[in-house]
């Protein structure tokens, strides 16, 4: 491999983990700097601005990989229970639960409502194609409102746990969703 890319590959890696770092202390994106960044990571401000435009890049950087990571655990949940929303949610909140520290971190230091709505309409494509299991309405403006309904207030749940707000666990959490969605299923 070429030196170049390993080095430029070698500080972003650095970039990151600095990013990380600054995040968890300060529990927020906009007490962070990029001079701090950069002497945390043992690098230039320059090479900082080589590899990113600001700080803001970075965190979208960290949040388009825990994205990316979701789809692919989704993709995977799909193909093993495609119609049993009750494990797919077990199955999420677990996945969820294993990457916990990297959701809280992007919790606090992305755009917030950025971040949730790219999460909802995931879910939300996800969710529409499990219509009949979650009961939902053949009628599409229904379904779609159906869809906004539940999709909205998981998301929002979750990332209300995830911000810190919330005394209960994650098990809890994916439990009372869990239990609410029967609900709802029963009286549809």
């Amino acid at each position: 491999m070429d030196e170049a890319i390993q080095k430029r590959r070698k500080n972003k890696k650095w970039i990151r983990r600095a990013f990380i770092e600054l995040i968890a202390e300060k529990k927020t994106i906009n007490k962070v700097t990029v001079n701090e960044l950069a002497v945390r990571a043992d690098i230039t401000k320059t090479t900082f601005y080589y590899h990113y435009d600001d700080i803001y890049a970075v965190a979208e950087e960290f949040e388009n990989e825990l994205i990316e990571k979701l789809n692919k655990t989704i993709d995977e949940i799909a193909a093993e229970t495609p119609t049993d929303y009750s494990e797919y949610f077990r199955k999420i909140l677990e996945f969820i639960r294993e990457n916990e520290e990297s959701y809280r971190l992007a919790v606090r230091a992305t755009d917030l409502s950025g971040f949730a709505s790219r999460l909802k309409s995931i879910f939300s494509k996800r969710v529409t194609n499990m219509e009949k299991e979650f009961g939902f309405s053949p009628d599409y403006e229904k379904r779609n409102v159906q869809v906004y309904f539940l999709v909205s207030a998981c998301v929002d749940t979750v990332m209300h746990y995830l911000k810190g707000n919330m005394a209960s666990s994650i098990d809890t959490v994916g439990e009372v969703i869990t239990e609410i969605v029967e609900k709802l299923k029963r009286n549809s």
